[in-house]
C-alpha cells in the first residue's frame, strides 16, 4: 500500500508518535539492544577496516622491495628508491593516522557498549554476576578484566605502532641514502638514519599516549552525572 503526499497530512509526527507510544519502558529496552547491536557491528567494521588497511600497506612495502630486487643491479636503482620510498612512507603515515582513529572509534563504542551493560547489571539483585566488567587502571580497549593494569607500554603492541615502526625504518633508510647521495660518509648517513628512525618512532608513539588520553577524557566526562538544573528565575 503506497501512501500520497496528501495522506501525510493526516499522519502524527515522528514526536508526537513518540509520545503516543502506550508502552514507552519496553520501546526503550528494544531500542537499547538495537543499540548495543549497532555498536558491536561498529567495533567489528573499525576491527576489518584496520586489517585491511595495514595489509595494504604491508603488500606496498613488499611488493617495492621485490621490485628493486629485480632493479638492484642497474642503472635505475637509486632513481626508484628515490620514487617509491616517499611515496611508501606517506602511505604509511596515512595508514598511521588512520589505525588510530578506528582504534579510538573502537574505544569509544566499547565504553558505549560498557554503559548499556552497567544498565542490564542494574535490572535485578545479582545481575551483575553475569556482566562482567573491568574495574580499577585497565586500558580503554579492554572489554573484560584481563588481571593487568593499565600501562603506557600497551602502546607498542598496538597494530598502529607496528605500521609506525616498519614506516620509521622505511623512512631511516630514505635518510640515509639521501645523505649518503649528498657525499655523506658510510657511516655518518648509516647513524643518522638510525637516529631519524628511533625518533619518528618514539614521536609516533607519544602521539598515539596523547590522543588515547584525550578520548580517555572524554569517555570520563561523558559517563559523569549530568549536573543539577539551577533556577534562574528570581
Amino acid at each position: 500500500m503506497t501512501v500520497s503526499a496528501d495522506d501525510f497530512g493526516n499522519l502524527p509526527t515522528a514526536d508526537e508518535a513518540v509520545h503516543a507510544l502506550a508502552d514507552r519502558p519496553n520501546a526503550f529496552y528494544n531500542a537499547l539492544l538495537t543499540e548495543h547491536f549497532v555498536l558491536e557491528s561498529a567495533r567489528g567494521i573499525t576491527v576489518n577496516e584496520s586489517s585491511s588497511r595495514a595489509s595494504l600497506y604491508l603488500t606496498t612495502l613488499s611488493s617495492s622491495l621485490v621490485a628493486f630486487g629485480f632493479l638492484s643491479h642497474t642503472a635505475f636503482a637509486l632513481g626508484f628508491l628515490a620514487v617509491i620510498i616517499p611515496v611508501i612512507v606517506l602511505l604509511g603515515i596515512f595508514t598511521y593516522e588512520r589505525l588510530v582513529q578506528t582504534s579510538l572509534e573502537d574505544v569509544a563504542a566499547l565504553a558505549s557498549i560498557q554503559r548499556i551493560r552497567r544498565f542490564y547489571a542494574s535490572l535485578l539483585p545479582g545481575a551483575e554476576t553475569y556482566f562482567p566488567m573491568p574495574v580499577g587502571n585497565h586500558a580503554p580497549n579492554e572489554l573484560l578484566d584481563l588481571g593487568r593494569p593499565a600501562s603506557w607500554r600497551g602502546v607498542f603492541f598496538t597494530m598502529s605502532s607496528a605500521i609506525a615502526v616498519v614506516n620509521s625504518i622505511v623512512a631511516g633508510a630514505g635518510i640515509a641514502l639521501l645523505l649518503n647521495a649528498l657525499r655523506a660518509s658510510e657511516g655518518v648517513s648509516i647513524t643518522l638514519g638510525i637516529v631519524g628512525a628511533a625518533l619518528l618512532a618514539v614521536l609516533h608513539g607519544l602521539y598515539q599516549e596523547l590522543r588515547y588520553a584525550q578520548m580517555t577524557a572524554l569517555v570520563r566526562r561523558s559517563e559523569l552525572p549530568p549536573a543539577p538544573a539551577t533556577n534562574r528565575n528570581p
